[in-house]
């Protein structure tokens, strides 16, 4: 990991990139403030009177941005040990946030069945987030192992991305809401920012001959959401299947 805090990429023949790019930990912290500032009024005001599963996954999710902020600066201070046991500890963090993700979808999708073409759009998007999320972690974690260490960072930087999405859409609707009016047009709005996100990285990366696949698939990805959500959410089979997975358990 340490060749990732001096060159954000793996290639010699690179051109010279901003020193900023070396302060990686800024981009996550960038995430983190932002996340913070979308579930600030649903959330993080609200503590007293929201559901233990809900208190469970929040923190769990606030804990992951933080997360590589602390790895960030474990490897800039040569604690190389410690950060590979940190690594390893976060995975159970991550398990919470998957499965306490999964039952906070639930519980929105049970609590939200009047708005069911809304619900089905977030039911997919969830889902399929939390999927990858978890694949990104799983060949993150494989890069490291192979000491490909700029492909670890872009990977771990995917699944502080993929929960940016879900805070954008609240930052969205409480700050512009002459703009975005309801969790519609917050859905289609953080889409499009999360996309514009992703250009801006893939052209950085490009500029400086460093691009690597994770950001371009991650675009790929939210393209296909932006593209996919209404015909799926409009579709029998996937609305049946989304009932069932809201009622396990229940």
């Amino acid at each position: 990991m340490e060749r990732a805090v001096s060159d954000f990429g793996s290639s010699a023949r690179a051109a010279r990139a901003p020193r900023i790019l070396a302060e990686w930990w800024l981009f996550f912290a960038a995430a983190f403030v932002l996340t913070f500032a979308g579930f600030w009024p649903s959330f993080f005001a609200a503590l007293t009177s929201t559901q233990v599963p809900l208190l469970i996954h929040g923190f769990s999710a606030t804990a992951w941005m933080l997360l590589p902020i602390l790895q960030a600066w474990l490897i800039k201070t040569r604690r190389r040990h410690l950060h590979r046991r940190v690594g390893w500890a976060s995975l159970t963090l991550a398990a919470v946030v998957v499965v306490s993700g999964l039952h906070t979808l639930q519980l929105f999708a049970l609590r939200n069945s009047e708005s069911e073409i809304l619900t089905f759009k977030f039911v997919y998007l969830d889902l399929t987030g939390l999927f990858l999320f978890s694949v990104f972690l799983g060949l993150a974690i494989w890069a490291a192992r192979k000491r490909d260490y700029p492909l670890h960072l872009r990977l771990i930087g995917c699944t502080a991305l993929i929960p940016l999405e879900a805070a954008i859409e609240r930052l969205l609707l409480n700050s512009v809401p002459f703009l975005i009016p309801d969790f519609d047009a917050a859905l289609y709005a953080s889409l499009i920012f999360m996309e514009l996100t992703l250009v801006a990285l893939i052209i950085g990366e490009w500029r400086w001959r460093r691009l690597r696949w994770p950001f371009p698939f991650l675009l790929a990805y939210y393209l296909l959401m932006h593209a996919t959500l209404t015909p799926v959410a409009e579709n029998a089979v996937f609305q049946s299947f989304a009932w069932g997975f809201a009622r396990i358990g229940s």
